[in-house]
């Protein structure tokens, strides 16, 4: 247990390096070409910060441990929810949602969030619940994309056609490097995480939430946290709408065609999916009040992890 334990927490360092790696080289193509802050978020940041998520899918399919996968891609849907958005408003005062546009793509991102617990109520989702997933994915980058309304705000131009190519080429080094590292740490986070949640008796899709997800979202808090230090807490935002869509939809649907997922549809993933539908209430009540997540509202959806958090605890004792 102690070797499977150290196992654990080396993988949670190794995990939250390759995901800073791979946003500032994809944050790097995307400002030389002047895509707009949101885009670079939504899109780029957003799937570069999901790969620790993606690696641990992959990896937890091929050993046969897919639960472990769900569970994580489930928990950190709801820390990007509560602790990434919260620790955003807490540093910036305040993350605005402007417009229309953001609301609907919202309820959007909310019914891809709940397509995978809602096809694991019959015990498993299947590889044709995986092709409905991809599509579902597919479908939801389409519309987004082509929302041009919401890619306006670029960010300033940070590099010349005279160090573009070295630049690129450094990145492109980063990215293979960081890629090589998350292979390596995800496959050691679905070993150790295995053998922990066998040592300690907890159901992997548990042990998935509360353990897996807080290291496979370092990627998004430190990105949330540094957003909001730099005055681009709308990028925080659109990197957890992003995440969340990527997680729920194109990572889950992906495993699920690698290896089928079983799910025991019992206490478990329905407190799970409880929490998860609190979280996005919280914040469908605060954007359509005010437009905005103050500091005030952020410590709520604190409290909401801390008692979902505890109440899990308590319920697999």
């Amino acid at each position: 247990m102690f070797i499977a334990l150290t196992a654990f927490l080396i993988s949670f360092l190794l995990l939250a390096k390759p995901g800073t790696l791979l946003v500032r080289s994809a944050t790097y193509l995307a400002r030389f070409f002047h895509l707009s802050e949101y885009s670079i978020a939504f899109i780029f940041m957003s799937i570069g910060t999901s790969m620790p998520e993606f690696f641990v899918g992959i990896s937890s399919a091929i050993s046969g441990t897919s639960a472990l996968s769900l569970g994580n891609i489930m928990g950190a849907n709801f820390i990007n929810m509560t602790l990434v958005l919260a620790a955003t408003a807490l540093i910036a005062g305040e993350v605005t949602i402007d417009g229309a546009l953001s609301k609907q793509n919202f309820w959007l991102v909310a019914v891809l969030a709940f397509l995978p617990p809602l096809l694991a109520y019959d015990g498993i989702i299947s590889r044709g619940d995986g092709v409905v997933l991809l599509a579902s994915f597919g479908i939801y980058m389409w519309k987004v994309v082509g929302e041009k309304e919401y890619f306006t705000k670029t960010l300033n131009n940070i590099t010349t056609e005279k160090n573009f190519a070295q630049n690129a080429l450094a990145s492109l080094s980063k990215f293979f490097i960081a890629i090589s590292l998350l292979l390596l740490s995800s496959a050691l986070v679905v070993w150790s995480g295995t053998a922990l949640a066998r040592d300690l008796s907890f159901n992997l899709l548990s042990f998935g939430v509360l353990f897996v997800a807080i290291g496979t979202t370092l990627p998004e808090i430190a990105l949330g946290i540094r957003a909001a230090m730099l005055g681009h807490a709308s990028m925080s935002m659109g990197n957890i709408l992003g995440s969340v869509s990527f997680n729920a939809a194109f990572i889950t649907g992906a495993v699920s065609i690698i290896r089928p997922i079983p799910v025991a549809a019992g206490a478990h993933l329905a407190l799970i999916s409880a929490a998860l539908l609190a979280a996005f209430i919280l914040f469908n009540i605060f954007i359509y009040v005010n437009s905005s997540v103050s500091r005030k509202e952020a410590w709520w959806l604190v409290g909401l992890y801390a008692a979902f958090f505890a109440t899990e605890m308590f319920y697999l004792n």
